[in-house]
């Protein structure tokens, strides 16, 4: 006689529970496995996705667990001084005190057209006595003739509030001296007149850039928000740089989006600038000493002076030029001109900061006008998709075998200065406004830039790219 089987066992509720709460958890140990995993791929492919996680609640709180550095997690700008700490609010009190002694109460502007912020330390009927509002490691003071002066009037602007993070900027640095210009906040170990030529580069490629990309400038922040870090010291430069970003060694000035500060070096000071220097000196004096006339020692020591100066010039010219180069990329992560999850591509990051190199913005230099020669002369301009798809400046030698990375900042620029002419322009500053909205972050990821870039300008990739070419064979 067979057996009926019996029915199952029903599971009691608890039993039930735990079971539910088991294949719960793994299927959200499996989900969080395939989220890391992906977060993994897109890190690693610098996809914007990744970054753009990053400024979400969860990227924050995962970038802080993970003790990652993140220009997301940045400091505030300011703090009540409730929260200073007793060293912080010594270190304000000190600033103030000292930017209260050197603020300046005058403009004057000379017959010969100069115009300078100063402060009267003393009058006379037939003179006065000065002090120039910049300071650095050496102060300047000058006597001027009353028949030496355009015009002379107060200086009513009010002295910059100093904020906690100028107290922690000044706290880095001790023995630099912290100086406002504009929207800029200096610290610099540097002697008077290269602070003060610096500053006024800086105001204006402040106002330059501005009065460029008004249309796309999407937040302004308070004044003296600009900090730049103003090597003359190239030993204390190198450190920094090891410190804070070794990827930038053997630099002369870099953007620090981490620290959301410029940091720069005199190149007249630099060891290659000594060495160059010191070699011409040696060989100008074994001339003069073998020299067979006193008419021929004055031509020597006349050519000696002049080399001196070009060296000079030159350090200069490129300190200039690296200073307007890394304040653009500044300008354009602070306001928003780019955005803050790396949707632009190498191309555009440098072409638009080696645009502002010059004064006026988009002047070719001989530098690049030389670099672009050489390519074309040698025949290594690589197609343009392969130069606009490299998603950072990093890569640039890497996926553009045979090539510089200073070569492929020039081709970069001569796109975006083709880009950036009057016809062209409105349709560019929509191409700008598209990649930056997280919106369109799908098709960020799955459209090529070339192709993007062609549509948004109404033409197609390949005559682009004829276009480009046409651009380079035009210098």
């Amino acid at each position: 006689m067979s057996r009926v089987p019996s029915p199952p066992d029903k599971l009691s509720p608890w039993r039930t529970f735990h079971l539910a709460v088991k294949y719960t958890r793994w299927v959200l140990l499996l989900a969080m496995m395939a989220g890391a995993s992906r977060l993994v791929y897109w890190n690693r492919n610098d996809d914007p996705r990744f970054y753009h996680f990053l400024t979400t609640s969860p990227g924050r709180a995962l970038a802080r667990a993970m003790n990652w550095p993140s220009f997301y997690n940045l400091p505030p700008e300011d703090k009540p001084e409730s929260e200073f700490t007793p060293e912080e609010l010594d270190g304000k009190r000190g600033l103030e005190a000292a930017l209260r002694n050197r603020w300046p109460t005058h403009r004057l502007i000379t017959t010969a057209g100069e115009e300078h912020l100063i402060r009267i330390l003393f009058e006379s009927p037939e003179s006065i006595s000065v002090q120039f509002s910049f300071g650095g490691k050496s102060r300047v003071t000058r006597e001027i003739n009353r028949s030496d002066i355009l015009s002379l009037e107060s200086y009513t602007e009010p002295i910059p509030r100093i904020t906690w993070r100028d107290v922690r900027f000044q706290m880095d640095f001790p023995t630099f001296e912290l100086l406002h210009h504009g929207p800029y906040t200096i610290l610099t170990d540097a002697p008077y007149f290269q602070v003060i030529e610096t500053a006024r580069v800086l105001d204006r490629l402040y106002q330059q850039y501005m009065e460029i990309f008004s249309p796309l400038v999407q937040a302004r922040r308070s004044q003296q928000s600009l900090q730049v870090l103003f090597f003359s010291n190239e030993e204390d430069f190198a450190r920094s740089v090891a410190r804070s970003s070794p990827e930038m060694e053997g630099s002369a000035g870099f953007y620090s989006p981490l620290e959301d500060r410029m940091v720069v070096f005199n190149q007249y000071h630099s060891a290659f600038a000594r060495q160059m220097r010191s070699e011409i000196n040696a060989e100008l004096a074994n001339l003069i000493e073998n020299s067979r006339s006193s008419e021929e020692r004055r031509s020597l020591e006349q050519t000696r002076f002049r080399v001196e100066e070009q060296i000079r010039r030159r350090g200069q010219q490129e300190t200039l030029a690296t200073l307007r180069h890394e304040a653009a990329h500044h300008l354009s992560y602070t306001y928003g001109v780019h955005s803050w999850f790396h949707a632009e591509n190498g191309w555009l990051i440098e072409g638009l900061a080696v645009y502002f190199e010059s004064d006026p913005p988009g002047e070719i230099t001989p530098t690049h006008l030389n670099t672009l020669i050489n390519l074309r002369e040698s025949g290594r301009i690589p197609p343009l998709a392969q130069l606009i798809n490299i998603r950072k400046p990093s890569g640039f030698e890497a996926e553009l075998p045979g090539l510089k990375s200073y070569e492929a900042y020039a081709l970069s620029w001569v796109l975006f200065r083709y880009l950036m002419q009057e016809s062209r322009r409105d349709a560019f500053f929509t191409y700008l406004q598209y990649i930056r909205d997280p919106a369109h972050l799908r098709q960020l990821v799955n459209i090529s830039r070339e192709k993007l870039l062609a549509r948004h300008m109404g033409t197609t990739p390949e005559a682009l790219e004829q276009a480009w070419l046409q651009a380079i064979n035009s210098f």
